[in-house]
């Protein structure tokens, strides 16, 4: 009877909490396809909906780590639908990496608050410094499930991509390099480790990639990335043509992403041109006439620098007006345009100016660039 009664009990239990959960809110969550090919983009949609509206609700997913896939926040939207009615919506983007039947499994945390508890934190603490007094629960829900499928062929991208090449050079000597650049665009699954072109014997090689631009979209990364070589040798060579094997989701195909070879052409350099023809040790003249030229040219430019101070003393430098009035003009806003010439220009009659700024500032009255150029007007009368 006891046996009976404690399966009774854990049967309502099972029953109750999911029925709790449901009290909270409800919740969705689709997968845009239930069969890919390995790293191929799928978008996952989690939508949650208050609907106990007694409290301050927030909503909280994590994806489950697993080496089976990689999975990335693409968007988090929250929307209050009225007071004490919110609802957020998650769309993350899963990669799978293994062809295989895959579990995708998230922790789904609900988080309450009452007024008191919002109102408590925000007065009890002018520096916001006091968390909000939150009740917190994890929620169980249903994992998804994946159906990862092998490539019928082998590929180095997944995805729909462009490949395109520049060489500065194709004529270098023994001591000058000559710089290819690839550029590859594109979106698709993001190959951390790509790389085009494989180690030439006898050449001296440097590698560097980088992205101009890399955002994660519905279908993937959209890429932007240069990869940039440099080479040198000491004969003739020929860099390899570039060939990628690519799989495209949107299209269902496989194609090739192709560039052309390089034949770079080396010329080699005379010994003799590299030889210093003069003889030394050289015989010394008694009279070091190169020193006393050196000389004389020290003291004239001395003289002449003196002079130039002398005369310059009493006279204006416009360049350096030119540069004090552009700090005038770059000036963005009639608040920092105050500052500067309380900072700068404090010896200048600016009162009327400070005023006409003020005004500017707190109730819109007047031109901005109208004032700074009677600013600078006055200043420079000229």
């Amino acid at each position: 009877m006891k046996k009976n009664l404690g399966k009774i009990v854990l049967f309502v239990l099972l029953l109750f909490l999911p029925l709790h959960a449901e009290k909270l809110a409800s919740y969705t969550m689709t997968m845009s396809k239930k069969e890919a090919f390995v790293k191929e983009a799928v978008e996952i949609i989690f939508q949650a909906k208050q609907k106990n509206h007694a409290t301050h609700m927030l909503f909280f997913l994590k994806p489950k780590k697993s080496n089976d896939y990689k999975i990335y926040l693409l968007e988090k939207e929250t929307k209050e639908l009225s007071y004490h009615n919110s609802m957020t919506t998650f769309r993350y983007i899963l990669f799978p990496l293994k062809a295989k039947k895959i579990t995708v499994a998230f922790n789904f945390t609900i988080k309450t608050a009452s007024d008191q508890a919002v109102k408590q934190a925000y007065i009890a603490d002018h520096d916001d410094s006091i968390a909000i007094n939150m009740n917190k629960k994890n929620i169980a829900i249903t994992p998804l499930i994946l159906q990862a499928k092998k490539l019928k062929k082998d590929v180095d991208l997944v995805g729909d991509y462009t490949l395109h090449t520049k060489i500065d050079k194709q004529t270098i000597n023994q001591y000058e390099s000559v710089n290819l650049f690839y550029r590859l665009q594109g979106e698709g699954y993001n190959e951390v480790n790509l790389t085009l072109l494989p180690k030439i014997p006898h050449i001296t090689q440097f590698f560097e990639t980088d992205h101009d631009s890399l955002k994660l979209t519905k279908d993937g990364f959209f890429t932007k990335q240069r990869f940039i070589y440099s080479m040198s040798a000491k004969k003739d060579f020929t860099i390899p043509a570039v060939t990628l094997r690519v799989y495209s989701p949107q299209k269902n195909s496989y194609y090739r992403l192709q560039v052309p070879s390089y034949k770079i052409k080396v010329k080699k350099i005379p010994i003799a041109t590299l030889l210093d023809k003069e003889e030394y040790p050289q015989t010394k003249p008694l009279i070091n006439l190169e020193a006393i030229k050196h000389f004389f040219i020290y003291i004239l430019i001395f003289l002449t620098g003196f002079i130039t101070a002398k005369i310059s003393e009493n006279i204006p430098i416009r360049k350096e007006k030119k540069k004090q009035f552009q700090d005038i003009k770059e000036s963005e806003t009639p608040k920092e345009l105050i500052i500067l010439l309380l900072n700068n220009y404090r010896n200048k009659d600016i009162d009327s100016f400070i005023e006409q700024l003020e005004k500017l500032e707190y109730k819109g009255e007047g031109n901005f660039k109208a004032i700074k150029k009677d600013i600078i007007g006055r200043i420079n009368p000229e």
